[in-house]
């Protein structure tokens, strides 16, 4: 069988990082004939993960997938480039009532997040470095792949299961917009 048969998403640019976007969405597409449920989503997006970084010297892959309205999963695995002292891994903070002022980390200015939210909100904020002074960040452990929803991190595809009982599993649009063969289903 033709190696390309099932590869539909080619990168545009010469990058590592496309290159293994696309290799993960062409490996999803084979894998999974209609929508999985999160946990085993969850379990097959670590799997792939942990045979992108076996095999690299020193590797560094960090990323934020979407798998629906409400949930993404992130994965990091640290590092930093030979030669260079920047850190490349993931943080979050969970941001949840009552919620308070935090100052920016690289410039004087503040945010009272008290007025920008109500007492039911609820967000996780993930970027490669902590943002704030006055926050709690969280370090993703190397090889970690969480779920976040509603700002919740689930790293587990047992707490991925009740994401999905509470109704926020995998959903598309796709059978609406194309035939069903071209979705995957």
């Amino acid at each position: 069988m033709d190696k390309y048969l099932h590869e539909r998403y080619h990168p545009i640019g010469e990058t590592d990082s496309e290159a293994i976007f696309c290799s993960m969405l062409n490996a999803l597409r084979v894998k999974f004939k209609k929508l999985p449920s999160l946990p085993i989503l969850h379990q097959y997006i670590q799997q792939l993960c942990s045979k992108i970084v076996e095999n690299e010297e020193n590797p560094i892959f960090n990323f934020l997938l979407m798998a629906g309205e409400r949930t993404h999963f992130a994965y990091s695995w640290p590092g930093a480039r030979p030669g260079s002292s920047v850190w490349n891994g993931l943080y979050y903070v969970i941001r949840e009532p009552p919620f308070k002022q935090a100052s920016l980390k690289d410039l004087d200015y503040a945010v009272d997040f008290a007025d920008l939210n109500t007492e039911h909100d609820r967000v996780a904020v993930i970027a490669t470095a902590p943002l704030t002074t006055d926050e709690t960040w969280i370090e993703f452990k190397q090889g970690q792949l969480l779920l976040f929803d509603q700002g919740l991190p689930h790293a587990s595809p047992s707490d991925c299961e009740k994401v999905e009982k509470e109704g926020h599993g995998l959903s598309t649009k796709c059978r609406n917009m194309l035939p069903i063969s071209s979705c995957g289903a």
